[in-house]
């Protein structure tokens, strides 16, 4: 099996929680290392560093086999962080209750786990963890003692463990700031993606109707333009425009001109096909992209969007306000500009205001009197 192998690639999560696994296991390799110093120099016996080897080895691989599974992910602690600090502490102590001389100096090895721990549990969680190390020596104290009170130093062993009691609550300070530090960063990071999200609605969409702006209708028309020249496929263009819609803000203020806004803006987007795109081209003006559509059907397409428009009733207005829309459509003539497209769309919904507004016009060729780039 390779390494590829080992760290899954279908789970980006539990990728890292098993390269912490086996960055974990290096450690572990390096205190058997140090632990095969003791056994050359007559502080350990051979068969005791086999059994410890061993007892290493079958934990770690439970982990391991739990986390290739997959099913710590069904648990509250995926990462299996308390039961590998538990595991390791249990392991630590059977290390030195079969180490006969230089107890000292192994001591370190729970600093090294409460290290680990600094960064991987809350303040409650080290301090039990850090309580539970403190039995776990106290014991091995206890245990060295009865079966060997020669040759042990209880007031040294003592000592050592009244130092270790120290470092505990010192270690415990410690975990509380990281882990506010932790949470102020993951606070932080909620901040900037919400304050990215926003920054991309404020440059995509239209900050009253929530559909597309102006610069970002203009970028679809341009994608739907490249796609029309490719492909051969054919598409139409509406310019919707809001009969006297200034009366509305001299009457009602523009307040209630803004809700109007939205209001058609919504009702349109329930009539529009999926495929369709909306867009607030100017004030009262609404440019509809229309892919596969030629401009008959656009056009009824079109009559339904009047239709709703002449239909809507606004909510929170005078019930007798009524608005009715003039509107242009145009299909695309392969290689002509957007602007050509966009200018006889215009023209129509002008030409259809002028012959009294509340209808649709169709403008299939560029007239004498079209508009350049608006």
């Amino acid at each position: 099996m390779t390494l590829f192998e080992i760290i899954p690639r279908y789970d980006r999560n539990q990728a890292l929680r098993v390269k912490r696994f086996l960055m974990a296991g290096l450690v572990y390799a390096v205190i058997i290392g140090l632990l095969a110093l003791y056994v050359l120099q007559g502080f350990m016996d051979f068969r005791n560093w086999l059994l410890t080897i061993a007892a290493i080895f079958a934990v770690n691989s439970i982990v391991f086999l739990i986390l290739r599974s997959g099913r710590n992910e069904r648990w509250h602690d995926p990462s299996l962080t308390g039961f590998q600090m538990v595991a390791a502490c249990l392991l630590m102590t059977l290390t030195l209750i079969e180490v006969n001389t230089g107890r000292g100096a192994l001591l370190l090895l729970y600093v090294v786990l409460l290290l680990f721990g600094v960064f991987r549990l809350r303040t409650r969680q080290f301090m039990a963890l850090g309580l539970f190390a403190l039995l776990c020596y106290g014991g091995v104290i206890a245990f060295v003692y009865y079966r060997h009170p020669e040759s042990t130093d209880l007031p040294v062993e003592l000592l050592q463990w009244l130092a270790f009691a120290v470092l505990v609550p010192c270690g415990g300070f410690f975990a509380g700031y990281v882990g506010r530090l932790r949470q102020q960063m993951r606070e932080y990071q909620v901040a900037l993606q919400q304050a990215r999200e926003k920054a991309h609605d404020l440059a995509v969409y239209d900050e009253l109707t929530g559909v597309n702006n102006r610069r970002n209708i203009l970028c679809l028309l341009e994608q739907e333009r490249v796609r029309s020249d490719r492909l051969g496929l054919p598409f139409s263009v509406c310019m919707l425009d809001l009969d006297e819609f200034g009366r509305v803000n001299q009457q009602f203020g523009y307040s209630a001109g803004d809700q109007v806004l939205c209001q058609v803006a919504h009702g349109l987007t329930r009539v529009l096909r999926a495929v369709d795109e909306l867009g607030r081209y100017s004030g009262e003006e609404f440019l509809i992209i229309m892919p596969d559509t030629q401009e008959v059907a656009a056009a009824e397409q079109a009559e339904r969007l009047r239709e709703q428009v002449e239909n809507c009733r606004f909510k929170g207005l005078d019930p007798s306000l009524r608005l009715t829309p003039s509107i242009g459509v145009s299909d695309y003539q392969p290689g002509e500009g957007l602007w050509a497209v966009i200018g006889r769309a215009r023209w129509a919904a002008d030409k259809a205001f002028a012959r009294g507004g509340n209808q649709t016009l169709i403008c299939s060729r560029e007239p004498p009197d079209s508009l350049s780039a608006p």
